[in-house]
């Protein structure tokens, strides 16, 4: 009688066991071996531990299945690779994908993006070095540190993908790769976003000077992202059909749209490889114009009072380094343009394509509908009652009217 087929791992199968009355795990593997007349035969082995830790048990397991599955020769032993090793095999693959993540200089060569907190926590361990345990204790430092679960989850996403794309590139195995990464569930919503008032966007148009007066513009009205802003060039400016085509090169999703060109923008043409606009970095002058138009204020790091424009009313002028921002940020247009458009009654396909998102879940995630459904539901809510209430009134009037007959 034919036993049941078993599934064969990638490198093989085995599994991991304890023996009665022992705390500690064991592993059982086998091992294809070609024998003399052809055939293959699968040799059982057996290995102890000597932990009671099941992780490290499913890791010595997996080292021992990848051994046997003959991995390709490597010029850099796995067991060496370090930290700065993942991040710099990362940043090559960015570079030569050319993805729009990438940080360019003035001369428009990458540059590596660093993150401090990433590199000053693994600084020197080497990859298989890197566990679960280590990554929880990552995050509860950073959760001490008063950063929230959204935030530690784009780390906890950025290690991830150092650890795979370097097993794509076979500078490491799945052995020196934890067995997974802390990440927490975080709600479907733009946490921290501004609706962006009508009213400070006509103030700021009268503060703000050229170029970020127009890239206000485009950003208010048809939600183009910051980053895409800062890569379009004049080539892609079609004054004739008032349009913008942004490619697939320089959007955040790879896919190309078109955007309308408003009817206010007012920016003199350039040179076709000019850059539509080089804001640079733009914060130092648009907080300064949002704390004059009344959109954001200061807060002295020191005592934390209110101050009137950069004036701490203990401390007198401060450094800008010495103050903390609250107010508005062009960003925050991108919601804004979306939840105008609905309010616009433009259908939800129609607003992704001019946002470039890929997903309805844009919908729920800006509170598009929020504030209208809640006005639909009151009123809807309110003539039930007022109708069950004239229905009762009635029936009331129709039996009294009966007893005194």
């Amino acid at each position: 009688m034919k036993g049941k087929s078993q599934k064969r791992g990638r490198y093989g199968d085995g599994c991991i066991y304890q023996q009665e009355g022992s705390k500690n795990w064991y592993i059982q593997w086998y091992e294809p071996s070609r024998q003399p007349d052809g055939t293959i035969k699968r040799v059982r082995h057996f290995a102890a531990t000597h932990t009671d830790d099941r992780q490290v048990a499913q890791r010595a397991l997996r080292a021992k299945l990848q051994a046997i599955g003959g991995r390709r020769p490597s010029v850099i032993d796995p067991q060496k690779v370090t930290y700065e090793d993942l991040r710099e095999n990362n940043f090559q693959y960015l570079i030569m994908k050319n993805r729009p993540s990438l940080k360019r200089n003035a001369q428009g060569e990458p540059v590596f993006n660093t993150n401090t907190r990433l590199d000053k926590f693994f600084a020197g361990w080497r990859a298989g070095e890197i566990t679960s345990a280590l990554l929880k204790r990552f995050r509860t430092e950073g959760r001490r540190d008063g950063l929230s679960d959204a935030r530690i989850n784009r780390y906890m996403a950025g290690i991830r993908k150092f650890f795979n794309q370097a097993v794509k590139d076979e500078l490491i195995t799945r052995a020196e790769m934890p067995s997974y990464f802390p990440m927490v569930e975080e709600p479907n919503e733009a946490r921290g976003a501004i609706y962006f008032e009508r009213e400070w966007y006509d103030k700021l148009k009268k503060v703000l000077k050229e170029p970020l007066r127009s890239a206000l513009t485009l950003a208010y009205k048809f939600g183009v992202r910051v980053e895409e802003l800062k890569r379009i060039r004049w080539h892609a400016v079609n004054l004739e059909k008032r349009d913008i085509f942004l490619s697939a090169d320089i959007t955040k999703t790879r896919f190309s749209r078109t955007v309308p060109l408003p009817s206010d923008f007012a920016l003199k043409p350039g040179q076709p490889d000019e850059l539509l606009f080089p804001i640079g970095d733009f914060r130092g002058q648009w907080r300064k114009a949002c704390v004059e138009v009344g959109a954001g204020y200061y807060k002295c790091r020191e005592c934390g009072a209110r101050c009137e424009g950069r004036t701490c009313p203990t401390h007198g002028k401060l450094h800008p380094k010495k103050v903390v921002y609250y107010g508005v940020q062009l960003r925050h247009c991108r919601h804004t343009a979306a939840r105008n458009a609905y309010d616009a009654g433009m259908d939800e396909k129609r607003i992704m394509e001019m946002t470039g998102h890929r997903t309805r879940s844009m919908i729920d995630r800006y509170n598009i509908k929020r504030d209208g459904d809640v006005d639909r539901t009151r009123e809807a809510i309110e003539r039930f009652y007022q109708k069950n209430e004239a229905i009762t009134n009635y029936n009331q009037s129709s039996v009294n009217r009966s007893k005194r007959k």
